[in-house]
Formats: structure tokens, sequence, C-alpha cells
């Protein structure tokens, strides 16, 4: 019943990204048509002398030839201009609820509500009860949009959204859960810095009919957008039914903290200003990647689990999703620091790890152009995992929101999790929760961009500057 239910839930994400995004347009076009005509006179004389001699006593016919041409030429030119077609514009958001508890105990997924324990997510155990942690619950949205709304005489900062699919859970317990598919949203915006990144306060009313009836209404203080990383706080009160039919009636306020990636975040007047000429902040941003690799390591994870036959050249992957790299304004601007909602690395049967937001130190280098980018970097994954991860990427674009990379690197760290141990115990090798090694590979990263050195807002002579 557990993992039919998370099973429905990532579904349900999912279809209500494809659709969201695929419905979307995020840039507004316009095409202005100009006529030229030009006009051109050529006139051409020419003097012929005629030999022999003349009596400049006679009026004597003149040599001059004059010609005279005329031309219209006409020909329509198109200027087109493309903007931005969104106020916001995001993958994730994730909140962790706080005062929250029903009496159901804590989900315990902790800060920004993502934090699960890596042997929940490997075995979809259900997490024990505890009604003594700080955060009881959680909302998770998935493929969030807003819009300029013009109402109220065409007043500043207020947007219509709507949401792909959103959970709100304030405890443990089964019976209180909150579902929306296509949330309706009104929001507005007061703004306290106009500079990236953007603080502002955000009352915010949402309603949803299906799964579960219910309305929100929340005040949230927003810091971002930032290379799609964003941080709030939220306080707020949420009411309505479980379900259309037999469901429960639940309403309690909250108070939570929230990140959220890939979540982009215009101001009405930059709706106004070309793609073109707008400020980028970010070396790079992708929605996920992913690498083939090998390591040395003593079990591979594409073969059988006997250690007398021999192993494969690969012996694991790794993978990210929803990852940025924000660029410093330190040094020539090249270091940035980026993190990623969820980060993967299995080198072998005992040696993996599993990040939620690691921290991520990384310089970007262009020894031959903007197109190919050597990215080394330093990252510390905390939580379900703990481990050190240290390497460097070679990207190459080779289409449209598609790049090659190549990968090599360094993890050691602790799993956080029985799995390995109970691995090793099948197989007669002794289990052990830590590991090390030393990998390469080879693969791609998908729906990303690469910015270059002369896209990024700093020394360009912006007005922020």
């Amino acid at each position: 019943m557990k993992n039919s239910r998370h099973f429905f839930s990532l579904t349900m994400a999912f279809v209500a990204l494809t659709f969201l995004f695929g419905c979307v347009s995020y840039t507004r076009t316009e095409r202005d048509v100009h006529t030229h005509t030009t006009i051109d006179t050529v006139v051409s004389e020419t003097v012929k002398n005629q030999p022999g001699d003349r009596d400049n006593g006679i009026i004597y016919p003149s040599s001059r030839t004059v010609v005279i041409n005329r031309s219209v030429v006409q020909y329509d030119s198109v200027a087109i201009r493309e903007y931005p077609n969104f106020i916001r514009l995001g993958l994730f958001e994730g909140i962790g609820l706080m005062g929250t508890d029903l009496g159901g105990g804590s989900t315990q997924t902790g800060l920004f509500g993502v934090f699960y324990e890596l042997d929940r997510i490997l075995t979809q155990e259900p997490a024990p009860a505890n009604t003594g942690a700080l955060f009881s619950g959680y909302i998770y949205r998935f493929g969030i949009a807003e819009w300029r709304l013009r109402w109220l005489g065409d007043a500043h900062d207020w947007s219509v959204g709507i949401t792909g699919y959103e959970v709100i859970r304030p405890d443990n317990a089964d019976g209180y859960t909150l579902t929306g598919a296509g949330v309706l949203s009104v929001h507005k915006r007061f703004y306290l810095s106009n500079k990236i990144p953007y603080l502002c306060i955000r009352p915010q009313f949402s309603l949803s009919f299906v799964p579960s009836p219910y309305v929100n209404t929340s005040v949230s203080a927003d810091l971002g957008s930032i290379g799609g990383l964003n941080l709030r706080v939220y306080a707020g009160y949420a009411l309505g039914v479980t379900k259309l039919v037999d469901g429960n009636s639940v309403n309690f306020p909250y108070i939570g903290i929230g990140t959220s990636v890939l979540d982009f975040l215009n101001r009405e007047e930059e709706l106004e200003t070309e793609w073109k000429n707008h400020e980028h902040s970010a070396w790079h941003v992708e929605v996920t990647d992913f690498a083939l690799i090998g390591a040395n390591t003593n079990f591979s994870i594409f073969t059988t689990n006997d250690p007398s036959k021999p192993q494969p050249l690969l012996s694991g992957i790794a993978g990210r999703v929803a990852s940025a790299e924000v660029a410093l304004p330190i040094l020539d601007k090249r270091f940035a620091v980026g993190t990623s909602l969820l980060n993967v690395l299995i080198m072998g049967m005992q040696e993996f790890g599993i990040g939620v937001l690691p921290i991520r130190v990384s310089y970007f280098w262009n020894p031959f152009g903007n197109r190919f980018t050597v990215q080394p970097f330093l990252e510390y994954n905390y939580a379900p995992s703990n481990f050190i991860h240290t390497g460097f990427r070679a990207l190459m674009p080779i289409a449209d929101n598609t790049t090659l990379q190549i990968v090599a690197g360094y993890a050691s760290g602790n799993v956080g999790s029985a799995t390995a141990r109970v691995f090793g115990d099948k197989i007669g090798v002794q289990g052990i929760d830590s590991f090390q090694a030393i990998y390469v590979g080879v693969g791609l990263s998908l729906f990303d961009r690469i910015f270059g050195s002369n896209e990024l807002r700093y020394g360009r002579g912006l007005p922020h500057e």
C-alpha cells in the first residue's frame, strides 16, 4: 500500500510536469515588418571631341551626352524580438512544516521537507512516530508557473499561477494529506530589494479542486531567484478535505522553511527586456545529467553477485537532478557555488552515496573558447549519505540543450544505510557502510544551458553594477 501510494504520487507529479511545461510558452515573440524603399538616380555625362580643326566663329554641335537613369527598389525586412512570457517558472519547491502535528507524529523529513533517510528511500518504509521533531510535515510543489495578472486598474506586481501537482502533509498520519492537481493561485509581491537576488514579501491564496478540495493561504518572505535557486520562510493556514468522497476534514496553521530549484523569477519590468539583454547569474543550469562510470570497486552493479566471475569494465552510474552553478563576483568571476536537488553516485555494489542539496564549489575554465568547458569541483554531501566528492567534468555541447560530458573523480564517506552491510553478508563478504573509490566515465547532460563569460551579468556595464 505504501509503495502504491508513493508510485501514484510520483506518477501524478510526472504527468503534471509534462502537461504544464508542454503547454506553457515561456517566450513571447514580437515581429515588426518594415518596407524599405530605395530611390536612386544616376546621371552619366560623356564628352566626345571631334577630330580636326573647328571654326570658333560658327556654332558647333555639342559633343556632350547626358544619360539619366532612375530606379526604385522595394523590399521587406522582419525584426524579431523575444521576451520572457512569465513571472515565475519553477520545477520543484519543498517546504518543511513546523507546528502541524495533528497526532500522527513527524514525517522526519527535516529542513525543506526533503531529507528522507536513505533506508526509507530504498525500502519505502514509513517513518517511526516522533512527536518531538522540529519539522512535523512538508509541502511539495511540482511544476510551478505564474503570469502577470492585470486587474485592479492594472495594479503592479500581481500574478496568477498554476501548480501542476502539490502535496501538503502535516504529519506522518495517512489520513491528513492534502493533494492537488492543477492548483490555482493568486500572488502579490512587495519588493524590498530591486537587485538580484530579489527580496520580497509575498501574500498568496491557493485553491485546489481535485483530488483534495482545499484552500491554502500564506505569507512568505522570498529570497531569489539567482540561478534558479530560492529560499523562503512561510506562515500560513490550510483548510480542506482529503478526498472528494469520504475524505477527512483537515485544517491547521503552519510555519515553514522552503527552498526551490530551477525556479526562475521575472519582475514585471523584465517582461519588456529582450532575452539577449537579460542578466544571467549562473554558469550552468540543467534538469538532469547521468554518466556510466568505471571504478576500482570489487562488485559492479551490472553483474551477478558471484565474486568468482570477472567484473565488467563499467561498475556503476552517476547522476544529478535539478542542478545549478551560481557565478561568484570574486577573482576572475569563474568560481561558482552550486547544488542539486538530488545527487546519486553509485560506483559499485557497496560503494554508493545519495546527496540532497549538496554544497558544491567549482571553477569554470574555457581553454578553447566558450563551447568547451572544464569544471573541477569539490562537493560535500551531508544527507542522507555523508561523503566528500571531488573531481572534474569536461562539458561539450553537441545539440540544443544536450551536452556530452566526460567525468572523473574520487569519493569517500559513509553510505548512511544498512543496505551495503546486508549485501556483503549475502555474498560472504564483510559488509561495511563506508567507502572510497576513484572513477572515470562518460555521459550526457540533458535540458541544460552553459553560459559564456560574456553572458554573465558581471562586467557588462548593466545598471546594477
